[in-house]
């Protein structure tokens, strides 16, 4: 008789930016905790950014996961909860409950695994992708990047990724696994949105090319693709609608909050709330 086939019920969110969008946190613990519950899920992911302090996200996590024993909570960092209380090492390195940046989670009774990676970029998405030390002063003084406590380049840090996925990816094929791939930065250009109409004069190219620069990097998604294992792939960090995208049997999918922002309407919804509900997807995995 082969393995019983049981079907596994995933959340995935990102990009709730708590602290930026002024919400009240034992509010969001009760609300989101409630709604974990009553869906009866199995894993709840999550795609980096929810706050502009890893201690508060690191805090944030393990009060969900006393509230949601039946639900295991997995999730990866992104650029804004490494902007406080988190070294270069503790980001690579650390074992925290939850946390799993270069780690995986085998999926019980099946052939998927989960895979963690943070990310990074190396400003291959921008006009300026060859002008690394302009790019670099750009970002030192207009980014908020440039305050994470980082002892490499941009480059050996996009480097760093592609050599811990590889050997994940290599690894996951070893043994026979599909592959469900959380990360926090763009893996593919062709996520990003439109160039907005309003980019029409010299200065306003320049800011749009070196902020594009901080998206991700084709690289990761070449190598996520040429894999042959990856199925789905969730990621963060880019705000707004942004369309499934499936290249070579990978599906990116984006469930981004994003950031309330009445100038420029990037919520179709009025509060946190409803926002959140309106981004999270469910996926079931045979």
């Amino acid at each position: 008789m082969g393995k019983e086939i049981v079907e596994i019920k995933i959340a995935i969110s990102s990009d709730n930016h708590l602290d930026v969008n002024k919400v009240n946190i034992n509010d969001a613990l009760e609300f989101q905790a409630h709604w974990l519950n009553t869906k009866h899920l199995d894993y709840y992911l999550y795609a980096g950014d929810l706050f502009n302090d890893f201690s508060k996200t690191k805090a944030y996590f393990e009060r969900l996961q006393q509230l949601t024993a039946n639900t295991r909570i997995a999730y990866i960092i992104g650029n804004h909860d490494m902007l406080n209380n988190l070294s270069f090492s503790e980001a690579e390195h650390s074992r925290f409950p939850s946390y799993i940046h270069n780690q995986f989670i085998d999926l019980p009774n099946s052939d998927w695994r989960i895979i963690g990676n943070n990310g990074w970029y190396d400003y291959s998405f921008s006009t300026y992708h060859d002008q690394l030390k302009k790019v670099q002063m750009w970002k030192n003084v207009y980014w908020l990047d440039s305050s994470i406590d980082q002892p490499i380049s941009d480059q050996e840090r996009m480097a760093t990724v592609i050599a811990q996925v590889k050997y994940q990816l290599d690894l996951a094929k070893y043994n026979n696994k599909s592959v469900l791939f959380l990360t926090h930065f763009a893996p593919r250009q062709e996520l990003l949105a439109a160039k907005p109409k309003e980019v029409n004069t010299p200065r306003r190219e320049r800011f749009y090319q070196m902020v594009n620069a901080m998206m991700g990097s084709d690289r990761l998604g070449n190598l996520l693709e040429d894999s042959n294992i990856v199925r789905y792939v969730f990621y963060g960090h880019l705000h707004g609608i942004h369309p499934p995208l499936t290249r070579h049997g990978v599906t990116y999918l984006n469930q981004s909050v994003g950031v309330s922002n009445k100038r420029i309407n990037a919520w179709p919804k009025d509060n946190f709330y409803d926002q959140w509900l309106t981004t999270i997807r469910v996926i079931n995995l045979p």
